[in-house]
């Protein structure tokens, strides 16, 4: 045995085990909001279904966004050291502030039916979303990796599965949104232990913090990603009945945990890359990884789909038929893309991988709204194939160009 081989062992396992726990709470989240939807279907209208869909897809999209702040100053030669938890988010609230009223039109336009009392959560869960991502960013880098995924998924599953709860007690709908979004806001405070306000210091670091301009490209990439990924769903809210819509909802939540994949690889390929690295070698790791994992998953859906067709139309009330397989594939090309963003984060050409982003989504929403219109939940399943292969094309190096080089640090 060489004298690396006992040190690789050693990364080989540390970077299993990260794997096994961002896996287990993963697929916990995913458990916990499927079965909060399903259990929903039973005992509340196909109405007040929708708007809670609504308040989910805004909840969601918050927790997806990324605010920058954490990985902009983890690109810095300081590094992230010197930044207390209440500078990133006392940033992260600014930026909740500012993205709020953008957020508030999309609800309001997915959802014509919104309540203003709900409307009005927009800001705290924009907050709690944007502090949770931050949060998790800070402890990856850190090695906290239990703290880093328990906070980010329990915050978002949680808060649905409690909304959930309130509403079949009977509570009206804008009160379980509020008590859903209090709990999250609740369980930052926890995490920090004390209050953000508690010092003016936090406020005048974090302004110093929204100076640092990576975290522009960082979150016009995430942005630009969030947005051109949800406009199917804020779409089909819109013009899909409300029984079609939660049958696409649930196709798209079920589908989409393939997504695990890159989500466990690519925060591991961002840090590593961050820290001046060689990633090369994870790199090709990664898209073997992900490559042999599309393959099986394509063919188990096929396979469901070949045996017993009309099962996928039972358990979904509605008919998509072989959509649902090119959804399947749409969801593994994305895969490779998500992990192609990252990459190119992480070597620090963030202006390279806003400019494919916005490209793939502009297509990418327009190929939506003429799957729904026309072809209704199944157009909006297979559209999501060609915005997919769109993206990854546009984020790929052209032929002879490097792939998974090493960012030096200065």
């Amino acid at each position: 045995m060489t004298a690396k081989e006992p040190q690789t062992l050693r990364r080989g396992l540390r970077l299993g085990g990260r794997a096994l726990l961002v896996t287990a709470a993963y697929v916990a989240a995913a458990v916990v909001i499927l079965g909060t939807v399903f259990a929903l279907r039973g005992l509340v209208s196909p109405g007040v279904l929708k708007s809670f869909l609504a308040f989910v897809l805004v909840a969601s999209l918050s927790a997806g966004l990324e605010p920058g702040t954490v990985k902009a100053a983890a690109l810095t030669e300081a590094g992230i050291g010197a930044t207390p938890q209440t500078v990133f988010l006392a940033a992260g609230l600014l930026k909740a502030l500012i993205a709020a009223p953008i957020l508030t039109l999309l609800w309001a336009f997915a959802d014509p039916s919104a309540a203003p009392s709900a409307l009005a959560l927009t800001p705290a869960i924009a907050f709690a979303g944007f502090g949770a991502t931050d949060l998790r960013v800070l402890f990856d880098l850190e090695g906290r990796y239990a703290a880093a995924i328990g906070l980010k998924q329990g915050s978002l599953a949680g808060g649905i599965a409690l909304g959930g709860a309130c509403l079949a007690m009977g509570l009206p709908l804008a009160a379980a949104l509020a008590i859903s979004t209090l709990a999250r806001l609740l369980l930052l405070a926890l995490v920090l232990g004390r209050p953000v306000a508690a010092a003016r210091g936090p406020w005048r670091q974090a302004a110093a913090q929204l100076a640092n301009r990576r975290w522009l490209d960082l979150a016009a990439v995430s942005v630009v990603a969030a947005v051109g990924g949800s406009a199917d769903r804020v779409i089909g809210l819109r013009w899909l009945t409300a029984a079609d819509y939660a049958g696409y909802y649930l196709v798209f939540e079920l589908l989409s945990k393939f997504w695990l994949i890159p989500y466990v690889l690519a925060p591991i390929l961002f840090a590593r890359q961050a820290a001046g690295h060689d990633a090369r070698g994870f790199v090709r790791g990664a898209w073997l990884l992900t490559a042999l994992a599309g393959a099986v998953f394509l063919t188990v859906v096929a396979a469901i789909l070949t045996v017993s067709p009309a099962a996928p139309a039972q358990w979904l009330a509605a008919p998509f038929g072989w959509a649902i397989w090119l959804f399947a594939a749409a969801v593994t090309v994305n895969g490779f893309a998500q992990l192609r963003l990252s990459q190119l984060q992480g070597e620090g050409r963030g202006r390279r991988a806003t400019v494919g982003a916005i490209a793939g989504a502009a297509v990418g929403t327009a190929l939506f709204y003429a799957g729904a219109r026309w072809f209704g939940a199944p157009g909006l399943l297979g559209a999501w194939l060609v915005k997919s292969a769109l993206e990854l094309i546009l984020l790929s190096d052209p032929p002879g160009g490097s792939r998974g080089a090493a960012r030096v640090r200065p």
